[in-house]
C-alpha cells in the first residue's frame, strides 16, 4: 500500500486520537508564535474542540454513516436466495500480540461481527462455501493473514473446515475484489453473497461490482448485542468511534474513485 497512504488511515482521521494530539500540538505552536498567529491558534483550538464534540454526538454519527450501507436492507427484509453457492466474509482488521515467544492473533470487532455473520448464513443455507478473504498487515501490528483467524472462528462456531476457503494475500478492499474471483472460478461458484460492516459495504459492493461480480450483499451487525446502548443525546466514546470509521470510510471512497478502483 502507498505509505502515503497508510500515514493519512493512521494518522489523519479526524476523530482519532492521532488527529486530535497533531490539531494540538499545531495550535500550541500558533499560541507561542507571536500575537497574530497566537489568534488563528485560538480560532483553531477552538474549531478542533467544537469538531470532536460533534463527532462524539450519536446523531453525527450516524449521518455520517448512513449512506454507506449502499441502501442494503437487513437480511429480515430480503431473504437469501436458496441457490446462493458461497458466503464471502471480508476481514475488518486484528491484531498479533506476542511475549515469550508465545502469540495469538486478535481480531477485531468489525472482522468477529462479519465472521459471526457469516456463521449464521452458514446456518441458514445448505451447505455453502465459505470464504474468508484478508491477509496481514505488519505496518498495523498483523503479523498473520486475518483470514486465518475468521477460518479459526467460523470452525469453532460449527463450519466444516472442509467448506471453508482462505484467501490470505489481499492487502485492501481492492485486493479482496480481485482475489476473491480467483477462489470462486476455481470451484465453479457463480452465486455468492457479500459480508461486510454497512459503514463499509459501499466501498466493498462497488469494488466487487467494478472486477465485474454480481454479489448480494449482506450486512454484518455493527456492533454487539453485548454492548450497553448510550444515551443517544450525550457525546460518547463509541459515537466518535463511529464518526471516525465513518469519516474514513469517505476518504476511502473518494480515493477509490480517483484510482478508478470503483
Amino acid at each position: 500500500m502507498d505509505p502515503l497512504v497508510e500515514f493519512v488511515k493512521s494518522n489523519l482521521i479526524p476523530g482519532s486520537i492521532s488527529f486530535l494530539l497533531i490539531g494540538l500540538a499545531l495550535g500550541v505552536i500558533l499560541l507561542y508564535a507571536g500575537r497574530r498567529a497566537a489568534r488563528w491558534g485560538t480560532r483553531w483550538l477552538t474549531a478542533l474542540a467544537i469538531l470532536y464534540f460533534l463527532l462524539s454526538l450519536p446523531f453525527t454519527a450516524h449521518a455520517l454513516a448512513a449512506p454507506l450501507d449502499a441502501g442494503v436492507l437487513p437480511l429480515e427484509l430480503g431473504p437469501i436466495p436458496e441457490s446462493t453457492e458461497a458466503i464471502v466474509v471480508l476481514g475488518g482488521g486484528g491484531v498479533s500480540i506476542e511475549s515469550g515467544g508465545v502469540s495469538t492473533q486478535v481480531l477485531s470487532d468489525s472482522s468477529t461481527l462479519r465472521a459471526l455473520e457469516g456463521v449464521r448464513l452458514y446456518r441458514m443455507l445448505d451447505d455453502p462455501w465459505v470464504i474468508v478473504s484478508g491477509g496481514a498487515n505488519e505496518k498495523a501490528g498483523l503479523v498473520t493473514a486475518e483470514s486465518e483467524a475468521m477460518r479459526d472462528l467460523l470452525i469453532d462456531n460449527g463450519v466444516p473446515s472442509e467448506r471453508i476457503l482462505v484467501e490470505s494475500g489481499s492487502q485492501d478492499t481492492h485486493d479482496q475484489a480481485l482475489k476473491v474471483p480467483a477462489l470462486l472460478d476455481a470451484h465453479g461458484i457463480k452465486s455468492f453473497v457479500l459480508v461486510t460492516s454497512p459503514t463499509h459495504m459501499l466501498r466493498a459492493l462497488r469494488s466487487f461490482e467494478k472486477a465485474g461480480l454480481d454479489p448480494l450483499p449482506v450486512l454484518a451487525s455493527e456492533r454487539s448485542d453485548t454492548q450497553p446502548p448510550g444515551f443517544p443525546v450525550l457525546p460518547s466514546q463509541s459515537a466518535l468511534n463511529e464518526s471516525r470509521t465513518a469519516l474514513r470510510e469517505w476518504m476511502g471512497l473518494l480515493y477509490y474513485a480517483v484510482r478508478g478502483w470503483i
